[in-house]
């Protein structure tokens, strides 16, 4: 019997390793010294060609219904490599190879955790009911702990499964006032956790249920699951610092530097033309904006993607020669989940229903897009478009949009029921591969474009807010269509509260939270409530009063000159009810923005929150005096 530890000096887990399994033995706290682990359990579960296996093999009665649980532990230990940031062990379920990955980070109190598996046989063999991670775990003892889930930290049943929704579930001791947060990498419904503490499982993997997996591992092919983030803490029931930056350890390199970004969708939608289009980026370059985004419309709706030629008689070439000369890094919007733009739409690429018939994507099934399947050749046809659109246009941002996977709006049925699909073999095995797909073309565009922004939009992704998947599959992930446009329908004080939720969770530097449409009065308001996060605006530029115009440069130049050395990663609301709001973004090395909201009838003062920079000056006067006059805004700024 061997111990492998994997960690750093605020965590550190320890693995237990023999002939007969591998279990965690050992989870500890390193600010408060405390173990967590309550039992050794097996460290995954996997069924392999209808057969359940685990880590360690276990027989129990289940409390709830009596039932006989049995996993067999069949595996052969090959070895064990441990450098300082990592672990593996690998195991072979005879011509199966299965590595259990680890990794730590300097300074950082989480680990992350995923499988590989390597078919190295003569004949496929099928994955499904895998569970990349499950522990016994808690802060002091079980009946002292409350269960949390999902970016509002909502208090969970003692015992729940979260089967395709939250993606991050936490374990808090009010006694200990210290606890562990788990995040999962799964995307869209495939998510699952399950937390039965009588049965001694915490549970983090792929959906059983709803949006089953299934994955045919052909000879030869490997495949590496999504992983499990697990972090400790010292502090309240909403502390998470530690945990959002592990999860920057598992994104793509961040986009530097940060900037303001434009898009043409609100008030346009598709009524553009090179005129407007060019305007709009003369002002957008007035204002100090870095991005600016041609949204839908640029193409007809079956021209396989080319630019229509009596909105643009000129091609986009004369609106990407205009987004130089102002300065503007050009961005598009593209459609990977329909068959809208394309002219000779190809019938074999289509979702398909239970009943055999294609999928569409709307209310009336009569007019709605046919859905195409990220499992066949559309993937290789979307790749070679964008591919030529970077090439010939500059491209340096993709907005990925509509969906494929499921639709956010319940208007689509999950998954491809079809037999024939060249990447995957049905239903079941459906949903992992077509978002393999996405990330498998994101990866070649990349490799092709390195400096290009890949979006893929939360219609695309599937899903209705943030979450630690999406992230991975976008520098820049767009994840609403909230825009507060029609002031009757939607409040933007309450459209900005509403990001508060998932921002104190998420690195808020990759989020465009939603298209806010700069206009009217409030135009100011409407622009710094898109700085808490990737800054994203929409509106008609052209309208928007000189004042109003004149004090967004002010803003936007104060918001450039901080973000130059390095992203905000930190996020804090200050304030939150009726009266007023307000929220800090800041860095570790003290740069920071702070923007407060007064609704009410008396000046309001901007006090810094904990561990957020404490000396702060008013962008627009230059003054130290935090005072926010009745019904105004303002921005505060330290470099």
């Amino acid at each position: 019997m061997a111990k492998y530890s994997i960690g750093n000096e605020l965590i550190t887990r320890t693995l237990e390793v023999d002939e007969s399994g591998v279990r965690t033995v050992s989870l500890v706290n390193g600010y408060t010294g405390s173990e967590y682990v309550k039992a050794p359990q097996s460290e995954f579960f996997v069924t392999v060609d209808g057969k359940r296996h685990g880590s360690v093999g276990t027989r129990r009665v289940l409390e709830v219904d009596g039932t006989v649980e049995t996993t067999c532990a069949d595996f052969a230990l090959q070895g064990v490599e441990s450098t300082a940031q990592s672990l593996v062990i690998k195991l072979a379920l005879g011509t199966l190879g299965i590595e259990v990955c680890y990794r730590c980070f300097p300074g950082v109190p989480g680990l992350e955790k995923h499988l590989r598996f390597t078919n190295n046989g003569d004949r496929e063999v099928k994955l499904e009911t895998l569970v990349f991670d499950n522990v016994c775990m808690a802060p002091g003892e079980f009946c002292d702990c409350d269960f949390r889930r999902g970016h509002d930290d909502n208090l969970a049943p003692i015992c729940f499964t979260n089967d395709g929704n939250e993606d991050i579930v936490r374990c808090h001791n009010p006694k200990l006032n210290e606890g562990w947060m788990l995040g999962s990498t799964a995307p869209g419904i495939l998510r699952f956790f399950l937390v039965y503490t009588h049965w001694g499982n915490i549970m983090n993997g792929y959906s059983c249920g709803g949006a089953p997996f299934a994955k045919f591992l052909a000879p030869g092919e490997v495949f590496e699951t999504d992983s499990s983030l697990v972090s400790v803490y010292q502090g309240g029931a909403t502390e998470s610092v530690g945990f959002r930056d592990l999860i920057r350890c598992v994104l793509p390199p961040p986009v530097a530097p940060e900037g303001i970004m434009y898009c043409s969708w609100l008030p346009c939608l598709r009524n553009i033309n090179s005129g407007l289009v060019c305007s709009l980026m003369e002002k957008a370059s007035e204002m100090g904006f870095r991005y600016f985004v041609l949204d839908d419309g640029w193409f007809t709706s079956s021209g396989d993607h080319q630019a229509d030629q009596s909105k643009f008689p000129n091609g986009l070439e004369e609106i990407t020669a205009k987004a130089a000369s102002c300065g503007l890094t050009f961005g598009l919007w593209f459609n990977i989940g329909t068959t809208y733009g394309q002219e000779h739409p190809h019938d074999e690429w289509l979702t398909l229903r239970a009943d055999g018939k294609p999928n569409h994507l709307g209310f009336d099934y009569n007019s709605a897009q046919p859905v195409l399947c990220f499992g066949t050749e559309h993937r290789d046809y979307v790749m070679k478009k964008l591919d030529e659109l970077c090439t010939k246009y500059n491209v340096g941002y993709f907005k990925l949009d509509f969906s494929s996977v499921f639709s956010p709006y319940g208007i689509l049925p999950w998954g491809c029921h079809a037999t024939h699909h060249k990447y995957h073999h049905g239903w079941n095995d459906s949903f992992i591969e077509m978002y393999r797909g996405m990330m498998a073309m994101r990866k070649e565009l990349k490799k092709r474009h390195p400096n290009v922004i890949v979006d893929f939009s939360f219609e695309a992704f599937g899903t209705e807010l943030p979450n630690i998947a999406a992230l991975q599959y976008s520098e820049l992930h767009h994840v609403s269509n909230t825009s507060a446009n029609n002031t009757q329908c939607q409040s933007i004080d309450r459209v900005r509260r509403s990001f508060y939720h998932w921002l104190t969770k998420l690195p808020p530097e990759r989020i465009l939270n939603g298209l806010l449409s700069i206009q009217g009065l409030r135009g100011v308001e409407y622009f710094l409530s898109s700085l808490a996060g990737a800054p994203l605006v929409a509106g008609d530029l052209l309208k928007i009063d000189d004042d109003v115009r004149v004090r967004i440069r002010k803003m936007c130049d104060a918001f450039r000159n901080v973000v130059a050395t390095g992203p905000l990663t930190e996020f804090a609301v200050f304030a939150d009810d009726e009266a007023y709001d307000g929220f800090t973004r800041y860095a570790k090395d003290g740069r920071g923005i702070a923007c407060l909201f007064n609704r009410s009838d008396k000046p309001v003062t901007f006090t810094s929150p904990t561990g957020a920079p404490a000396k702060w000056r008013n962008v627009e006067d230059g003054s130290e005096q935090l005072v926010v006059a009745p019904n105004a805004c303002a921005m505060f700024v330290a470099e």
